[in-house]
């Protein structure tokens, strides 16, 4: 928690934090003794230690307890279940993994979204500003809460959709071991872990202080083990009525198109058109390529859990001074290795001139067949493929009818050079010291703090292949035994059929590529935090306050290796060098003002104002935040509160200096067979400089290429956050609470790449709006090769999109005993719902755009699915050393979100799992806990055309590895 917390009342905050703010935050309900006095503490979403525990803000909770009944090691995967929550980057997330876990809060983006440990900022790890949740130790965690909404006035940038905030065991007395493992019921996809804590007290319980240790491994699995329809690449049948064996364009055997306006294949028996394209065969020779049977399943060498392996070391140390002063540090070191695994290295579409005449890797009739790719004329090839950029004659010049050297259009598998695989290796260390102490003056205190963190990263990426170096390879001598140019031991490339590459070749266009980051975070302040009571009161009491100062400077670097910066790589997207730093003074003040209290239908009234002025080095003028907030009791059972914030999110580093950098986001060509364009976006093609004779016969791949990258003039968006709601805790039913709120979030001047997708960048530019108008922007971001097939989509991060959000937020819990049911005396009964109505989600991307609109929606252009009902619910029963825990979670159906194309799969139905786990304390000391995970084994929703890159769906929405067991194992002294 963010905030001062006196020494005389922490201890009593502590103790009843979980069971009197919870209930009245849609959280989990606790039955705790009536405390003499309620003594005033700090909540999470406010600086202003009060008595009323109910916070203005809703807040939701996840405990210690429930951490540890989910039997989950990597904490995003249980907050991702929150309804709040649309998932990040998760465990199953593979094709878009960069090693790191992330959380969503509203689907606004992870880097919307502030990661706090304790109150104070955790160190990012990307370029894009995002907190890796591996680096946050789990055993520590005491809790986590959740704050939706707009938290910038108090906290600072990045916290528009919320605040999510690690509360840890910094009073831990004593020796804790734990030990967990979990598989799926097929012996699958094992998880092992092992925590060690100890905390002593020293100097009279002057001192505390606490040392953890844990360490957890996760093992892969991947379809192909799985099996069944994850076993392989599925598409949609012509009619998209069905699933078809499908994949990749870039089969192992290759294929070739032309390259030059107007050329084509010449193949027996098959009538010329600009669209067909030459499949190799083993023996060198070429037939007609059928895309609808010669495709590559990419599937199986995929994970669908990507191995990891974490080390986490943590400290915490408090030691009183002097009654009313104490000294805090926290020392944090994570190294976290994850590895993702891709189907080996493929050509996409690329651009190679390659020795025809005197190729002994090509039959005779081949070379007639590709001789018609060749071009007497003088034509270019573009600067976007610099292996092979320059103007070209092809010539014949021993004059017997067959060019000596051509140019064609590459898709090809490199499965010689074995899978692609990406290990990724974080480390973090983060070091924190205070001093905190009363002030009696104000019946409050202060907190002075400094806090310095790292994490470092290394990229090594093997499996790839140099594009330099197979151009290099494809051009021989004129005796066809060597390479034209011998330098750097080349060796002949032959990709003309499925294993026709020799050992020598494989190895001379391997290339290992490698690449490290850094991300510094300095950041310090102070805070002074009391009321007024000593000065003055009004007539409802005093004013509580709380004001203080930041400063925080954060630089990141990036450094790739050279293949890596330049893109001269098959199969992994280009990552230039990116470096830069900002810093940030910021000054800010909270009031809590009691209107009213104890009239008629008013227990009391509060207001809570906050504001705070960040100056940012880069930007023209300082921004300003602030939040207006107001809680009514109406009476003891009946709060009522809202709050409207208006938020900032100032531009990442990657953001602001980000070179351009190319990606492959799943994004169909509308002109192409694959888009099975009508009449009227056939139309739009031709407008927009396609030719007419491909349009609907070009050979698009589901993958677009894309060039994008940062924007020193970047501003900071705005977001504005209303919630309103009540909590009702009734007397007449002891133990139950209802909260309800209301939330509706605008992100102005959002900042996202021109167009806010490539898929979306086609839609546009093809649509009814823009048809094909060569003048567009849109359009011109679409660059074509000469043969219609796309080169690459142009975007760049600009402050052009708007993005809102709305919806309902609706808590239920509720403890009881058996015996107060009139039952048997058998024990204790607890029960949480939370509850989201997400009725809108919409993403305007410019001015000309249309609303992309999300809600119920998933696909190319929404990304993860946001179904619009989501429902969590738990149900724990205790007697004695037993207990039994059932979670249900609901996902309700999601549409498919691109109106414009049609898919086998247009509906995802609505998704159930439960989990089931029982709770046995042996004694005081030992623990154990074991269950099951999917227990009705949910199917997991396999997809076409619609799918996301990784897994033949959306793996971090929807569970794919179906039923899981876990056993963990608590050891205490």
């Amino acid at each position: 928690m963010l905030g001062f917390v006196s020494r005389r009342k922490s201890l009593l905050a502590s103790s009843i934090l979980c069971g009197v703010m919870l209930p009245a935050a849609a959280a989990w309900a606790q039955q705790a003794e009536e405390p003499a006095q309620v003594e005033e503490i700090v909540v999470t979403g406010s600086r202003i230690a009060r008595a009323d525990l109910t916070s203005a803000s809703p807040v939701a909770q996840v405990g210690d307890k429930e951490l540890k009944q989910s039997g989950v090691v990597n904490t995003e995967n249980l907050l991702n279940t929150l309804p709040q929550a649309v998932p990040g980057i998760t465990s199953t997330v593979n094709n878009g993994s960069n090693g790191t876990a992330t959380v969503n809060l509203r689907g606004l983006g992870s880097n919307r979204t502030l990661v706090l440990v304790d109150g104070k900022r955790q160190t990012p790890t990307t370029q894009a500003g995002s907190v890796d949740l591996n680096l946050i130790p789990p055993a520590l965690i005491k809790r986590i809460d959740v704050v939706s909404g707009g938290g910038s006035a108090v906290y600072g940038s990045d916290a528009i959709s919320g605040v999510v905030n690690f509360i840890l065991k910094n009073d831990f007395e004593g020796l804790e071991f734990s030990a967990g493992y979990s598989e799926t019921d097929g012996g699958e996809a094992p998880i092992y872990s092992a925590d060690l804590t100890m905390g002593a007290n020293f100097a009279d319980r002057k001192g505390n202080v606490v040392l953890s240790l844990g360490y957890n491994k996760r093992e892969a699995l991947t379809q192909g083990e799985r099996g069944g329809m994850l076993s392989r690449a599925w598409g949609d049948n012509a009619a998209r009525t069905g699933f078809v064996p499908s994949g990749s364009g870039s089969m192992e055997p290759g294929r070739v198109d032309p390259f030059v306006a107007g050329r084509f294949v010449t193949l027996p028996g098959v009538a010329n058109n600009a669209a067909n394209s030459a499949y190799f065969l083993p023996t060198g020779d070429v037939r007609l390529y059928d895309a609808a049977n010669d495709t590559y399943n990419f599937a199986p060498v995929n994970y669908l859990q990507t191995p990891q392996e974490r080390f986490s070391v943590t400290s915490l140390a408090t030691y009183e001074i002097k009654p009313g002063l104490t000294a805090y540090a926290k020392g944090n070191f994570v190294n976290s290795k994850v590895v993702t695994q891709l189907a080996p290295t493929p050509v996409g579409s690329r651009i190679f001139r390659f020795t025809l005449d005197n190729n002994p890797f090509l039959t005779t009739a081949a070379k007639t067949a590709l001789n018609s790719l060749g071009s007497a004329s003088s034509y270019s090839i573009p600067a976007s493929s610099p292996w092979a950029t320059g103007t070209y004659t092809d010539v014949d010049t021993d004059g017997d009818g067959i060019f000596d050297t051509v140019t064609g259009v590459f898709n090809k598998r490199l499965s010689d050079v074995g899978p692609r695989v990406s290990s990724f290796n974080f480390s973090g260390f983060q070091m924190q010291l205070g001093l905190k102490g009363d002030i009696e003056a104000i019946n409050g205190g202060f907190d002075i703090y400094y806090q310095y963190g790292n994490t470092h990263g290394s990229n090594t990426l093997l499996g790839d292949t140099s594009l330099v170096r197979i151009q290099q390879g494809l051009l021989l001598n004129a005796a066809g035994t060597g390479c034209a140019d011998p330098s750097g031991g080349c060796v002949p490339v032959n990709i003309f059929g499925q294993g026709t590459m020799s050992a020598a070749a494989a190895n001379f266009i391997k290339t290992r590529i490698n690449s490290s980051q850094d991300y510094e975070q300095m950041y310090g302040g102070f805070s002074i935090n009391g009321d007024t009571e000593n000065q003055f009161s009004l007539p409802a009491g005093p004013i509580g306050f709380a004001v203080g100062f930041e400063y925080r400077a954060e630089e990141f670097a990036f450094n790739p290796s050279q293949d890596l910066a330049t893109g001269n790589l098959t199969g992994f997207n280009a990552s230039p060098p990116v470096s830069g730093r900002f810093d940030v003074y910021e000054g800010y003040a909270e009031v809590l003002v009691p209107l009213l209290k104890d009239l008629p239908l008013v227990k009391s009234l509060d207001l809570e104002l906050a504001g705070r002025t960040s100056d940012y080095t880069g930007q023209s003028k300082a921004t300003q935040t602030y939040k207006v907030a107001g809680s009514w009791k109406v009476f003891d059972d009946l709060m009522l509160r809202a709050s409207y914030n208006k938020a900032i999110r100032a531009p990442s580093i990657g953001e602001l200096y980000a070179p351009q950098s190319n990606g492959f986001p799943t994004a169909t060509d509308p002109c192409s067979a694959r888009g099975a364009p009508t009449a009227s976006i056939a139309a739009a093609c031709v407008a927009s400089g396609v030719s007419a004779s491909v349009v609907g016969q070009i050979n698009a791949n589901q993958q677009t290429q894309t060039l994008s990258g940062g924007n020193p003039n970047l501003r900071p968006e705005e977001g504005k956050t209303f919630t309103a709601g009540f909590v009702y805790t009734p007397s007449w039913l002891p133990g139950f609470s209802i909260t309800g709120d209301y939330f509706d979030i605008e992100i102005t001047d959002a900042i996202a790449n021109f167009g806010g997708s490539a898929a979306n960048v086609m839609n546009v530019c093809y649509g009814p709006i823009v048809k094909g108008n060569p003048n567009s922007p849109y359009c011109q971001a679409i660059k074509r090769l000469s043969n219609g097939s796309i080169d690459y989509v142009s975007l760049t991060a600009q402050n052009v999109a708007t993005i809102t959000t709305s919806g309902f937020d609706l808590g239920v819990t509720y403890r009881t005993t058996l015996e107060q049911l009139g039952l048997p005396d058998w024990g204790s009964l607890a029960f949480r719902s939370l509850y989201t109505n997400t009725w809108d989600s919409t993403t305007t991307p410019d001015e000309i755009s249309a609303p992309i609109k999300c809600a119920d929606k998933f696909g190319t252009r929404c990304g993860n699915p946001t179904p619009r009902h989501k429902l969590r619910s738990t149900l724990n029963w205790t007697h004695n050393q037993f207990g039994v825990n059932v979670v249900w979670n609901h996902l309700d159906d999601v549409l498919d979100d691109n109106p414009a194309s049609k898919f086998t799969v247009e509906r995802i139905g609505a998704k159930n799992y439960w989990d089931l786990s029982a709770d046995w304390n042996v004694n005081d000391n030992l623990a154990f806990t074991g269950g099951v995970r999917n227990l009705t084994q949910e199917a997991y929703p396999i997809l076409g055309g619609n799918a996301s890159p990784s897994n033949s769906g959306y793996p971090a929405t929807y569970d794919v590895l179906g039923r899981t067991f876990f056993l963990n194992a608590r050891l205490r002294y």
